[in-house]
């Protein structure tokens, strides 16, 4: 291929990639830096991708928490008990409703570490909705909960 065409022919490629991208390669995108965020105590990273009204419901928690504002308060809360984190994500799920709509399925350990060094493991089940809002992919509900103990 002569070079001329070659200047061409990528930045076409790499528009017809994005174009092909479907909403849960979209939603992937998005998601994937939030674990490091997350381990990394990075609070406004981790909640950036939260809707304005979003509602987080925690396994840390007995009552579900509104509002992105408070949101972010609950998690610099939790950055700042537990200022060593770890995650362990397992068996990911992603459906897809429409092109709007995209629900997020995992388990996952949780290893929080407080500040006196003890350690805490927390197996949890989730489930994120991410709604297309304004173009832009955003959380509007996510629910963290404790698996129930084994018989």
């Amino acid at each position: 291929m002569k070079p001329a065409y070659r200047c061409f022919l990528i930045p076409f490629l790499a528009i017809c990639t994005c174009a092909w991208a479907g909403p849960a390669e979209e939603v992937a995108q998005v998601s994937a830096p939030r674990l490091d965020y997350l381990q990394r105590g990075d609070v406004a990273g981790y909640t950036e991708a939260f809707a304005d009204n979003a509602v987080f419901s925690s396994s840390l928690s007995p009552f579900r928490i509104e509002g992105k504002d408070a949101i972010r308060a609950a998690f610099a809360e939790l950055f700042q008990t537990y200022p060593r984190r770890r995650v362990q994500v397992r068996q990911p799920t992603v459906r897809v409703y429409n092109d709007d709509l995209v629900m997020q399925n995992a388990y996952a350990m949780l290893y929080l570490t407080d500040q006196a060094g003890n350690l805490k493991v927390v197996s949890t089940r989730s489930s994120t909705t991410w709604a297309k809002l304004s173009g832009r992919w955003q959380i509007v509900d996510q629910h963290v909960a404790p698996l129930p103990s084994a018989p």
